[in-house]
């Protein structure tokens, strides 16, 4: 059977995986671009599937942002040694994501943090880099609640101002870059525990800049402006 031509949103990451291999400043530690299934071919179809054997129902409108590759991402960094910039993003296919069981609660810090990872399905993780952290959307009666969370140990689970279409769309700018997640989140970075983390996000906010520059990234500036005012 022939692979099926790339939607118009797997194109763009598709596109936006290859621009990082084909840059200078960057290495590619790791790449990922799994088998499309017979139940994600087709994502209307696919998304039919899910509410039939799971009692799961999916905006209709998510067609248009289903990348349907098993797993779809890239892990990359400086190439440069002394630059700590880089970044990771392995996307699961939603259908997949929505059916599969909740994420390990081993990472958790509180019994609430514990509850609510049983209401969350991942949909963005971070095998290569050695951090235990990840994306999810959270179902709630049996919807994809508006808002995606993300996870960072050892700093929590926190909502991200994106709803699932609007995170695919940070993730396109953004590239993965190690801390992104934190300029869409409702926290102030200026508590001293953070620091290493803004060290990241700096530095990958920098490296991307030079290696892939977009006049949108000036949003991640002010972004990261306000978190630190």
């Amino acid at each position: 059977m022939a692979t099926p031509s790339p939607s118009p949103i797997e194109s763009l990451f598709l596109d936006m995986i290859e621009s990082l291999k084909q840059c200078d400043v960057i290495r590619v530690a790791g790449e990922r671009k799994g088998a499309i299934s017979d139940i994600a071919e087709n994502s209307s179809a696919g998304f039919s599937q899910l509410t039939e054997a799971c009692g799961i129902n999916i905006d209709p409108s998510l067609t248009d942002k289903h990348v349907r590759y098993l797993d779809l991402g890239i892990h990359w960094y400086a190439t440069d040694a002394s630059t700590r910039g880089g970044g990771e993003f392995f996307l699961h296919e939603l259908i997949d994501a929505l059916a599969s069981a909740p994420p390990d609660t081993s990472s958790t810090q509180s019994d609430a943090e514990s509850k609510l990872f049983q209401q969350l399905r991942v949909i963005d993780y971070h095998p290569e880099g050695g951090t235990i952290s990840f994306a999810a959307v959270r179902l709630l009666s049996n919807t994809i609640a508006p808002r995606v969370w993300a996870h960072h140990f050892p700093y929590g689970t926190f909502e991200l101002d994106l709803d699932y279409s609007a995170y695919l769309d940070a993730l396109l700018l953004t590239k993965g870059f190690h801390g992104w997640h934190f300029l869409y989140a409702d926290i102030r970075l200026t508590d001293p525990k953070y620091a290493p983390l803004v060290a990241l996000i700096r530095a990958g906010l920098d490296l991307l800049k030079v290696a892939l520059p977009d006049p949108r990234h000036e949003e991640l500036e002010v972004r990261l402006a306000e978190r630190l005012d």
